[in-house]
C-alpha cells in the first residue's frame, strides 16, 4: 500500500488547491398567518389622544434648564454661520398655573445699548400639554386635518408609527402646516415631529419657514421636550443676522414631580416669571 501511494504521488505531482464541499443542513419554516386585525388609522389617532392626555396628567411639576440660541447667516452662500446670541434659563413649572423662569447666563455677539431688547424672546407657560408637539393630534383638531400612515419602523423593542398630516382646508390654518410625527406605540406619545409651512405664517416678517423640528426624550419614565429647531428666511435682511437664521432651544437636566413649593412662585400667580431684561420667560 505504501508503494502504491508513493507511485501515485510521483505520477500526479505535488497536491494542488482542493475545493471543499460543505454539507449544510437546510430547513424550511412554514409561514404563519396572522389573523388579528391591523390597527386602523382612527384607532391610532384615538390612542395618541389618550396617550398624550395620560402623559400630561402624570406630570405635576417640572424643573429644567433651557438654552435658547440664535445662529445668524445659517444658510447663506458665501457667509459663515455665526452664533448671534445664547441665553440659558432655569425654569420651574407647577400645575395648574404656576411658572417661573430666571436667566442664568446671556451671550450676545453684538451687544446692544443698555435697555434694548435682546434678539430672542422666549416665554415658558405653565401648561404640561406641550401643544406645539401635538397640536394636530388633539381631539378638537381632528376635523381640521387629514392623516395617513406613512410607515412603520422597529427600534429596539419599540414599534414606531410615522403619521403624516395636512390641513383639510387651505383657508383655516395659518401657513398651511403639513408634517410628519413619530409615535412610540409603547405609550402612544409623539416623540418627534417635523413641520413644513406651504406659506409663511407671518409673511410681513418671514418669507418662509424652511424647517421646524421638535424632539422629545424619556426622563424618569416621562416623555418631555428635548429640542426645538426652526430655520427661517426673513422678508428683508436683518442687520447682523442676514436673511436666514436658526433658532433652537435645548432642554436639559429635568427634575420631575419633586413637589415644588408654592412659595417658589410667590408674587407670580398665574403669570410667567420674570426672565430678566429683554427676555420673557412660550415654549410649553
Amino acid at each position: 500500500m505504501s508503494l502504491l501511494i508513493a507511485v501515485l504521488t510521483a505520477a500526479l505531482g505535488p497536491p494542488g488547491p482542493t475545493l471543499a464541499v460543505e454539507d449544510t443542513l437546510h430547513t424550511e419554516v412554514p409561514p404563519v398567518v396572522v389573523r388579528a386585525p391591523r390597527v386602523t388609522l382612527d384607532e391610532i389617532l384615538d390612542r395618541v389622544a389618550r396617550g398624550e392626555a395620560r402623559r400630561e396628567s402624570l406630570l405635576t411639576d417640572q424643573t429644567f434648564f433651557a438654552t435658547a440660541r440664535v445662529v445668524a447667516h445659517a444658510a447663506e452662500a458665501g457667509r459663515t454661520p455665526e452664533l448671534y446670541s445664547e441665553t440659558v434659563f432655569r425654569v420651574y413649572k407647577k400645575r395648574p398655573d404656576k411658572v417661573r423662569s430666571a436667566v442664568l447666563r446671556r451671550y450676545q455677539a453684538h451687544p446692544r445699548k443698555s435697555g434694548a431688547r435682546a434678539a430672542a424672546v422666549v416665554e415658558f407657560g405653565p401648561d404640561m400639554g406641550e401643544e406645539i408637539v401635538n397640536f394636530a393630534f388633539r381631539p378638537e383638531s381632528r376635523r381640521e386635518f387629514r392623516y395617513r400612515i406613512a410607515g412603520r419602523d422597529i427600534r429596539g423593542r419599540h414599534v414606531i408609527y410615522r403619521i403624516a398630516f395636512e390641513p383639510r382646508s387651505l383657508l383655516t390654518m395659518p401657513g398651511n402646516p403639513t408634517g410628519l410625527v413619530w409615535i412610540d406605540t409603547n405609550e402612544f406619545v409623539i416623540v418627534r415631529q417635523e413641520v413644513r409651512f406651504e406659506r409663511s405664517p407671518v409673511p410681513l416678517l418671514l418669507e418662509r419657514v424652511d424647517r421646524l423640528v421638535i424632539e422629545r426624550e424619556q426622563v424618569e419614565g416621562h416623555w418631555v421636550f428635548k429640542r426645538l429647531l426652526v430655520r427661517a428666511t426673513t422678508t428683508l435682511p436683518v442687520p447682523r443676522i442676514g436673511r436666514t437664521f436658526d433658532f433652537a432651544i435645548q432642554f436639559d437636566d429635568y427634575a420631575l414631580n419633586t413637589g415644588l413649593a408654592d412659595s417658589l412662585f410667590a408674587g407670580r400667580p398665574g403669570a410667567p416669571g420674570k426672565a430678566g431684561s429683554g427676555e420673557r420667560g412660550a415654549a410649553q
